[in-house]
């Protein structure tokens, strides 16, 4: 699966290297099997789970948040790797606060290689469409090797729609956004360029992504399945 929450996994080896339906009936959203969560574009608690496939490639993108960590006082929320069991340990997370999502990308020591912790923003839903934000972080690499791995990011709303159809499924309230990302190391002069467009439906969350690595083609994936709380 190739998205936003695990390119910071690809950097760190360099190193070393049920949908709710349209609600044409007047009912409330959520009475799908998948549920609702008001008032977040992406709910994250333990055990939310979002299955995504690729029409073209019949490939899987899945989410399921399996576990939290606590990075400086504050929760954060971890999906779990595709391929592994629950007991993998990682140290990145994700966490919202009122609209603003960030990610944790957490300290490690591998090998007798250490890179430092840092928060950087991902998603922001509370401006408006085409309005433009930026973040950056800079982690430190200490031990057998020293040097920095820096990330930048660029997102935007591309659009507000008032319903989005995904798989036969239509889902209403989509922001549509768009994230830069890009990730350099300095000890192995390491750098990835992607672009993701992440579709999140409110209350619901993701039913949609697209992911350009480079110059490569990009790899989509739309919502079939989802479970909130």
């Amino acid at each position: 699966m190739k998205n936003y929450f695990y390119s910071s996994l690809i950097a760190l080896l360099c190193v070393f290297t049920s949908c709710s339906k349209s609600d044409d009936n007047g009912q409330e959203p959520g009475t799908g099997d998948g549920g609702y969560v008001s008032g977040s574009y992406w709910p994250f608690a333990l055990h939310n789970s979002w299955y995504l496939v690729n029409a073209d490639e019949a490939e899987k993108s899945d989410y399921l948040i399996h576990k939290t960590l606590t990075h400086e006082g504050k929760t954060y929320f971890q999906f779990k790797p595709i391929g592994t069991d629950a007991d993998v340990e990682l140290t990145d997370g994700f966490r919202e606060d009122n609209g603003l999502f960030t990610a944790l990308h957490g300290a490690t020591s591998i090998m007798g290689v250490n890179t430092s912790a840092g928060t950087i923003s991902y998603i922001n839903t509370n401006l408006n469409v085409g309005e433009v934000w930026k973040d950056e972080l800079t982690l430190t690499i200490s031990g057998l090797a020293s040097g920095t791995i820096k990330y930048s990011n660029e997102g935007k709303i591309i659009e507000k729609a008032d319903q989005v159809t995904i798989n036969g499924k239509t889902y209403r309230d989509v922001l549509k956004t768009e994230l830069k990302k890009t990730i350099t190391n300095s000890q192995t002069a390491y750098n990835l360029k992607a672009t993701y467009e992440i579709w999140l439906a409110e209350g619901i969350g993701i039913i949609y992504e697209k992911t350009t690595f480079g110059n490569e083609p990009g790899v989509s994936y739309g919502l079939v399945a989802y479970s909130v709380n």
